[in-house]
């Protein structure tokens, strides 16, 4: 408004005082009037207009975060990924962490990256445990014998076949002859060696 001042009128600066009662907004004189304008980055105008509210961010695009978005006064933080990944120096986005680079993941023997996670594997002779990272020794011999034809020994990792009394292990390792005998594995017969 105006005030009178002997003959003329002056403005009044409204701002002056209380600050025109934008209340948060601020407040610019015009002549004759004001106006409440604009808020802090992070805030809105409320509904008459005279308050500045908290704008959630997190609710339009997740704030832009990859995963996680958190709201805060007056703005949002994107915060800690989800297990697996980490966030990245942007702040916003959120990338895969590989496992594998630390004790190997847990892993006894075998880490194998994959997208927010990791999986562990064993070298031949062994089978993962029930824990999905420990490597049990397979009992080779436990089943069928592992090819073995006469006598078969579990070994750490592997196996080792043998022959009973009288019998050598023919080429392969896994079949048997008898001493003083050839075995042919092209043809599958037995040659009685002569002496």
């Amino acid at each position: 408004g105006y005030l009178l001042n002997l003959m003329s009128c002056e403005d009044v600066d409204e701002c002056a005082s209380n600050n025109g009662g934008c209340g948060q907004l601020y407040c610019v004189n015009t002549p004759g009037s004001f106006v409440c304008i604009d808020c802090d980055p992070g805030y809105l105008p409320n509904v008459d207009g005279t308050m500045c509210e908290d704008t959630d961010e997190c609710a339009s695009d997740n704030g832009g975060c990859d995963q996680h978005c958190i709201n805060t006064e007056g703005s949002f933080e994107c915060s800690a990924c989800e297990r697996g990944y980490q966030l990245n120096t942007d702040g916003t986005t959120c990338e895969d962490t590989n496992e594998c680079l630390s004790s190997n993941g847990g892993c006894a023997h075998n880490c194998s990256n994959t997208d927010g996670s990791f999986v562990c594997s064993c070298v031949y002779g062994y089978e993962l445990g029930p824990d999905g990272m420990a490597c049990n020794d397979i009992d080779e011999c436990a089943v069928n014998s592992s090819g073995c034809e006469q006598l078969c020994t579990n070994e750490v990792g592997g196996f080792q076949c043998s022959c009973s009394s009288g019998y050598e292990l023919a080429e392969g390792g896994l079949l048997c002859v008898s001493i003083g005998m050839w075995y042919c594995r092209c043809c599958r017969y037995v040659v009685l060696q002569m002496f």
